[in-house]
């Protein structure tokens, strides 16, 4: 099974490697290069995350070692409310597109807070709170992988 996640690791790796050089020898630019950067990084955790999980009590007991990796790949998510907080701030204002086409990722609940936090502070509340948001996943992250052992 380990033999199966590294080809699908590398299948995908080499691939989406592949894609993204492509691109930027096509259009360089700064945005391709970040995504070049974060394909990388997503391939050395995705393969240390497969080969901790192998390791006798990888996943379980005392030496948990992929609880570590698992921290590392879910790291860069803790961008995602930055970016919100960015493009509100780009904005001047929150925007609530109830119509908007195709899925959203936010809850209805959230997007009310955001809506009502703008009413009561101005455009500020939704970017402070987005802003603690991200900021707080990724410090919660770095000091869970702090607890996890890493050989």
């Amino acid at each position: 099974m380990k033999i199966f996640f590294l080809l699908v690791w590398g299948l995908l790796s080499l691939s989406l490697t592949g894609v993204m050089v492509r691109e930027l020898w096509i259009a360089p630019s700064w945005s391709g290069a970040f995504v070049l950067l974060l394909i990388a990084y997503y391939s050395f955790c995705f393969f240390q995350l497969i080969r901790a999980a192998y390791r006798p009590w990888g996943l379980l007991g005392p030496r948990r070692r992929s609880g570590y990796w698992v921290c590392l790949v879910l790291l860069p998510l803790a961008l995602l409310p930055l970016r919100s907080a960015y493009d509100i701030w780009l904005a001047g204002a929150y925007r609530l597109d109830a119509d908007a086409a195709g899925p959203s990722l936010n809850l209805l609940i959230v997007r009310q807070l955001l809506a009502w936090l703008q009413e009561l502070v101005g455009y500020l509340g939704p970017t402070l709170v987005l802003i603690a948001a991200g900021v707080g996943m990724a410090l919660l992250l770095l000091r869970l992988s702090r607890g996890q052992v890493v050989r």
